[in-house]
């Protein structure tokens, strides 16, 4: 299930947050996006990539809030199966899925990666199960 496999422990800020703010948390905790969050509800994600195209382009950067910059969440809920986080990777091509429960509230983050461990662990797993077979 997805809520098994997502991070709860991604950076998030509010919409207010300045710019400078959030890219000084991504900077200090080694992150490379932050969820942007309402009462809960996901407005989007800032990534790194985000604020650099931004650069050329806008004016007073450091003290605009995040809120003008965000993309717009891609969800995934709560309840999807591995094989619908799959689907939704194919269907969208994004790095990462917000993941939100039945109330659309902000519940993780599950990107490429993390999807990959879990199916990496267990295959790993089989390996040494059919390894120790004569």
């Amino acid at each position: 299930m997805c809520s098994d496999i997502a991070r709860t422990d991604v950076l998030t800020a509010a919409p207010d947050t300045t710019v400078v703010q959030a890219t000084d948390a991504m900077r200090t905790h080694d992150e490379a996006f932050v969820v942007v969050l309402d009462e809960q509800h996901p407005l989007g994600v800032l990534s790194a990539a985000d604020v650099g195209l931004a650069l050329g382009t806008a004016d007073h950067l450091a003290d605009r809030p995040v809120a003008d910059l965000v993309s717009t969440p891609v969800t995934v809920r709560d309840n999807a199966s591995r094989e619908g986080l799959l689907s939704r990777f194919r269907e969208t091509g994004t790095e990462r899925l917000v993941v939100v429960d039945a109330g659309d509230e902000f519940v993780g983050v599950v990107s490429r990666r993390d999807l990959l461990r879990t199916y990496a662990d267990e295959f790993g797993g089989l390996f040494a199960l059919f390894s120790t077979v004569d």
